[in-house]
């Protein structure tokens, strides 16, 4: 029965390719990533997948999409000098990217206490509650800050590269690019921001981005169908 319903994910996922396609053959590169595809279907782990040409972002499990997250934009983000421009290239695609280390593996972080205390003993009074001259008062309780998931974060990736997810693109253009790069130099000279690998960036809303804070954790598969 497993084998079956395995089998079954594999053909479903690979009939989407005929079903886009027309009467024409399946694209190969398209046939490629569902093939990726079928192989995290597999296992029960959630996965992404990642089309940059179709500027969506797709939380999947057994081959179903749970959510789909719509894009704003997909970019190719690199530090850059002012002489020398250059871009990198992607390794090929489609290709499935594994996280090494992201946000969400914070999500979980066990706090340890700073103080340990004995429980009392039984004979012990514990409801005395008479306070006198020099008695410290009852202590008050303090609320427990509230996390705000970040909106701006980024995943270390088994390429190499990064994953940027932010609300906006960097500025776009010749003239947007110089005066990034102008200030991104000076802020490097003085110290202020490291050299960073280069990223694709992922432009989403705030509350999307939010909601996939908690995902980019480590061992999480990004199946990349296309070129960004």
């Amino acid at each position: 029965m497993r084998r079956s319903a395995l089998t079954s994910i594999s053909t479903s996922l690979l009939a989407v390719a005929a079903a886009r396609a027309g009467e024409n053959a399946p694209d190969p590169t398209q046939v490629a990533a569902l093939e990726l595809e079928a192989g995290l279907a597999k296992r029960p782990a959630v996965y992404l997948v990642l089309d940059p040409e179709r500027r969506t972002l797709e939380i999947k499990a057994r081959g179903a999409v749970l959510d789909t997250i719509h894009l704003r934009g997909v970019e190719l983000v690199t530090q850059q000098p002012l002489l020398g421009w250059h871009q990198p290239s992607l390794p090929p695609l489609p290709a499935v990217w594994i996280i090494n280390n992201g946000p969400g593996d914070w999500d979980r972080e066990v706090v340890e206490p700073t103080e340990l205390r004995p429980e009392p003993k039984e004979d012990e009074d514990t409801a005395d509650t008479t306070f006198g001259p020099g008695t410290p008062a009852a202590p008050t309780a303090t609320p427990a800050p509230v996390h705000e998931t970040s909106t701006s974060y980024r995943s270390t990736l088994s390429i190499g590269w990064d994953l940027w997810v932010t609300e906006s693109l960097p500025p776009q253009g010749r003239w947007g690019l110089f005066r990034a790069a102008v200030h991104d130099g000076l802020a490097r000279a003085q110290g202020k921001r490291p050299d960073l690998p280069p990223a694709v960036t992922l432009a989403m809303a705030s509350e999307d981005a939010q909601r996939l804070h908690h995902l980019m954790r480590s061992g999480m598969a990004i199946v990349v169908t296309t070129t960004p």
